[in-house]
């Protein structure tokens, strides 16, 4: 119609009409160009946007876990202060520190040297229980009476002297290999866990008990006295629980068995008589591994005397002191004053026990440095400072509450 009134004829409309068809079409195709343009530009927006996400995602996660992991050690350091009031409780209420329960076969790698002595003077089976030749069961203790020279550890006069002597050379391996601590201690002294043949009462709580391991009245005739004590300590409120068959698989090569390769917890259990395994209750932190329950003596006997002259005397189990402090000192005498092996802890100067936890990473740092170093995934060093920086790295985060 507009074409016909600006005078133009048939041929001359339909050219003008291709022109405009060709033109719009023109038109469609650069719309169409830049439609596609801009799809490809959001493909590429939201590629990068999912990238992002997904840093920001991992970087959450990663914080998380580390928190999560905070959160769990704190808790362990909590419960670890807990067993420790628990601990003075009970010395408040019997008169002595819970026996430091003999935990058997992964203490002593096999060695008569690691075992406690009976009242009567002769060494004891492998622990934590005993079955007397009357029926009854006791629970195996270091005495406080016969052993203390295993609870100092550096009196020179046993086999179990680790070579710190007065001039004697750093023995890398014995410096580590402290055997004075116990995983069932807490359980049976402080919560009862033990059967009504071995303790006096069924379920939790437990008879008087005396020093030697054993419970007042318990295997004697039907009406011996007896007085009953509740747990000392409220597992449920404390963060602390109860784990039945447990066996240390860890702390083997730690003793030196079965080289630097943990068995496995069914051939660790396996270890033990079978009147024990009811017996492998411990309590354990937030991370399921057991507390360790650790008890020291001061001094170390010079011409017939016990003399404290310096720290190194005060015989403080290696797991509590800064493995790299502790490597540098290397037994050197004239120089120990130059080294604080407490880092200026006065409250661990005058400890004699100790409740330990292995943190996040469920290693304490004296273990075999084969052990640790395949945990990091790293190559066993040979280099003093070396080792003590790998202990340090899975030290680092134990909690720990010392007493005394």
């Amino acid at each position: 119609m507009l074409v016909r009134r600006m005078g133009l004829g048939t041929q001359q409309e339909r050219m003008w009409i291709m022109m405009i068809n060709q033109k719009d079409q023109c038109s469609l195709k650069r719309s169409e160009r830049r439609h596609v343009l801009r799809a490809g530009f959001s493909l590429i927006e939201l590629l990068v946007a999912i990238g992002i996400i997904g840093l920001i995602a991992a970087l959450l996660i990663s914080s998380l876990n580390r928190a999560t992991k905070t959160a769990r050690r704190a808790a362990s350091q909590r419960s670890a202060a807990a067993l420790a009031q628990s601990v003075k409780q009970f010395e408040n209420e019997f008169g002595f520190l819970p026996p430091m329960v003999h935990d058997g076969v992964v203490i002593t790698a096999g060695n008569i040297a690691f075992r406690p002595l009976l009242p009567d003077g002769t060494i004891s089976d492998d622990g934590p229980i005993l079955e007397q030749a009357s029926g009854f069961k006791t629970v195996v203790v270091w005495s406080e009476g016969l052993d203390f020279n295993f609870f100092r550890r550096r009196s020179g006069l046993g086999p179990d002297e680790i070579n710190l002597a007065r001039g004697g050379e750093w023995d890398n391996d014995a410096a580590w290999d402290d055997r004075r601590y116990s995983i069932y201690s807490l359980s049976y002294f402080l919560t009862g866990v033990l059967d009504k043949d071995i303790d006096g009462v069924r379920g939790p709580g437990f008879a008087r008990p005396n020093i030697d391991g054993s419970f007042l009245g318990v295997g004697y005739p039907i009406g011996s006295s007896r007085d009953r004590f509740e747990p000392l300590i409220d597992v449920d409120r404390r963060g602390v629980r109860l784990s039945n068959d447990y066996v240390d698989v860890r702390a083997y090569p730690e003793h030196l068995l079965n080289g630097s390769t943990p068995p496995t917890v069914s051939d660790a259990y396996g270890d033990y008589e079978t009147f024990q395994r009811p017996a492998l209750i411990a309590l354990v932190d937030a991370f399921g591994n057991a507390f360790r329950y650790y008890r020291w003596e001061h001094g170390r006997f010079l011409d017939g005397q016990l003399v404290v002259e310096d720290q190194l005397d005060l015989n403080i189990p290696a797991v509590l002191i800064d493995p790299v402090v502790y490597s540098s000192v290397k037994n050197e005498r004239p120089l120990v004053g130059e080294y604080d092996l407490t880092n200026g802890d006065i409250k661990l100067r005058d400890a004699t026990f100790a409740i330990v936890s292995a943190g996040p990473d469920g290693f304490f740092g004296t273990e075999a440095i084969e052990t640790i170093a395949a945990f990091l995934s790293t190559e066993v060093p040979t280099d003093l400072k070396e080792i003590a920086d790998l202990r340090f790295e899975v030290w680092a985060d134990n909690a720990v509450e010392v007493g005394n």
